[in-house]
């Protein structure tokens, strides 16, 4: 079986490839703002994805919790309508763009737990859910990773579902082409400005 990592690559490149056909022969400065955005937004998710999954898989080894299972099928389930989402942006950039924003609000909604490595810098999940600390028996503590999986409740990230339900009515008009290359400019900054809430969050840890 491939590892995470390479399964993941193998599942969204060929979206990022196509979105990227758009950005450089896209004929209308809109199309290409808002195929920029969804570019950078499927590297950035193809991270994550790949990120959850390895944080799934650890603490399945270490601990026992039926809310990871449950977590594992959100995260899956998200992955996939994601992928239609990108892979539809393709043909549609419109249509294509509401599917990701749909899985977005999804995970955001239903995910119920958040993983975290102790004492470890890449621990932040923008997605993410509710809590238990975990311990591994003493045996392993040496071999095995420090998990925290606590409760995350879906008023902590009011603020991200605020972002996907304004970036869906925003895309939403700029199909409707009302106000389409004002759309497309706030619609990539909210993609920069979350890549850059990224950084600063991973490097003030």
């Amino acid at each position: 079986m491939l590892p995470i990592d390479k399964v993941i690559f193998l599942l969204f490149f060929p979206a990022c490839v196509g979105l990227l056909t758009q950005v450089i022969w896209g004929i209308e400065l809109t199309n290409q703002l808002v195929a920029l955005g969804t570019f950078i937004f499927c590297i950035e998710q193809a991270r994550m994805a790949v990120k959850d999954l390895r944080q799934i898989e650890d603490a399945k080894a270490y601990v026992q919790d039926g809310r990871l299972n449950t977590f594992y099928k959100v995260t899956i389930i998200t992955i996939a309508v994601e992928l239609l989402g990108f892979y539809t942006s393709i043909i549609s950039l419109g249509w294509g763009s509401i599917l990701i924003l749909l899985s977005q609000i999804w995970f955001n909604l239903l995910a119920n737990v958040k993983i975290e490595y102790i004492n470890q810098t890449d621990n932040y999940n923008f997605y993410s859910t509710p809590a238990v600390t975990l311990s591994a028996p003493v045996s392993l503590l040496d071999a095995a990773p420090s998990l925290k999986v606590r409760a995350w409740k879906v008023s902590e990230r009011l603020p991200v579902l605020f972002a996907d339900v304004l970036g869906l009515i925003l895309i939403s008009f700029w199909m409707l082409q009302i106000g389409s290359l004002f759309i497309s400019w706030i619609l990539f900054a909210m993609v920069i400005a979350y890549g850059i809430a990224k950084l600063v969050l991973l490097f003030s840890r």
